[in-house]
């Protein structure tokens, strides 16, 4: 069996994440909102944009490769954590001014990530630029951005938003010739989007202290990562299992959307509180989500959802992945300084148990700990 995943990569991963929740949006027009905003949140719109518009291009009769999502995921959350909070735009405009070759910045943003992870990793890794799967993705971020942009118009003055609004439609009309385009920009599919949108409005660990806040938004992006490499560490040829894993973290708790979020432990306290909750949570989609959409995008959805009855075998190991980014948000707070006990709680509670995840993710909880309380 061809080993992809090394510990070097779990702790490169790791630590890109945790930089994308401190990477701030948006700087350039206003102050950070909370953390609603962070680079982490927006891979998580990203990539949920992208799987609705996979559908309308296989409705369309296109073949989508899922498996290439994932990949083109992590390596713009690397680039991002490099680039940091410099818009493409401007990114443009600079290589104009010094004429500075774009291929020759991806490849040092490459050898950087080169120099973090292994050979095995560095090759899985790989995917055609100028494939569909990349131009919808690239489509996905441009529509993510529009929907940031409208939600903070308030907060910026009319001419920065006058500016940035007409930037943006003029990227997004560049794939006015990919399939789908015309749907994915229509009003209904627009409306589903900034409902997902508003997961970022939930902060995780509300009742206690924060001093990094981490939305529901991007405890998704988190999620999805994890699941994709704890899937690929458990069995490295089961790639289109991975990328459904990868797909199943972005959206699996979108309707607490309309729900709110009750704790595991508490569900599971009263006799038939959890099944109850699950019927309500599909009662939610059916109203808010699946009425709205066409046929095959709602069999699109229901095939990662959790409720969905297909899933039920794969909903312990997304689990796994849904507790493990549990424990990654408390560590985060510990190093960023709070003592908070529960927060120390979590930790302590994982590492206890850390024999029960795959070794990779095993090694790195024993080292994140040491970082905490042996240094």
């Amino acid at each position: 069996m061809q080993q992809r995943i090394t510990a070097i990569d779990v702790t490169n991963i790791n630590k890109t994440l945790f930089e994308l929740n401190c990477l701030r949006r948006w700087s350039e027009l206003m102050v950070a909102a909370g953390g609603k905003y962070s680079e982490l949140a927006k891979q998580a719109m990203n990539s949920f944009i992208a799987y609705f518009w996979s559908a309308e291009a296989i409705y369309e009769g296109h073949e989508i490769d899922f498996t290439v999502y994932p990949k083109i995921a992590i390596l713009r959350s690397f680039t991002k954590s490099i680039q940091c909070d410099i818009p493409e735009c401007n990114l443009r405009r600079i290589f104009e001014i010094g004429q500075v070759s774009r291929n020759d910045f991806d490849q040092m943003i490459h050898y950087e990530f080169s120099k973090r992870s292994s050979n095995e990793f560095l090759e899985h890794i790989k995917y055609l630029k100028n494939s569909i799967e990349a131009s919808i993705y690239k489509a996905s971020t441009k529509l993510a951005t529009i929907l940031e942009l409208e939600e903070i118009k308030t907060s910026i003055s009319s001419k920065d938003y006058n500016q940035k609004k007409k930037q943006l439609y003029s990227e997004l009309k560049e794939f006015s010739n990919l399939s789908g385009f015309k749907h994915m920009i229509s009003d209904q599919y627009m409306e589903i989007f900034s409902e997902y949108s508003k997961l970022r409005n939930r902060i995780r660990w509300a009742k206690h202290p924060n001093i990094l806040k981490c939305n529901v938004l991007g405890h998704h992006f988190d999620v999805a990562v994890f699941a994709y490499i704890m899937a690929l560490e458990k069995n490295p040829n089961a790639e289109e299992l991975a990328a459904k894993y990868f797909f199943m973290g972005i959206f699996h708790d979108f309707p607490e959307r309309w729900t709110g979020d009750m704790p595991s432990p508490i569900k599971d306290s009263v006799y038939g509180l959890r099944e109850a909750t699950e019927k309500f949570e599909n009662e939610v989609m059916e109203n808010n989500v699946y009425a709205y959409l066409p046929n095959y995008q709602v069999k699109s959805i229901k095939d990662i959802m959790l409720e969905d009855e297909g899933n039920a075998d794969l909903k312990a190991f997304l689990k796994v992945s849904d507790n493990f980014s549990a424990f990654i948000e408390c560590w985060r707070e510990l190093d960023s300084g709070s003592r908070h006990y529960y927060y120390i709680d979590v930790v302590e509670e994982t590492y206890s148990r850390k024999e029960k995840l795959p070794e990779n993710f095993r090694l790195l909880t024993e080292e994140l700990y040491g970082n905490l309380f042996y240094k």
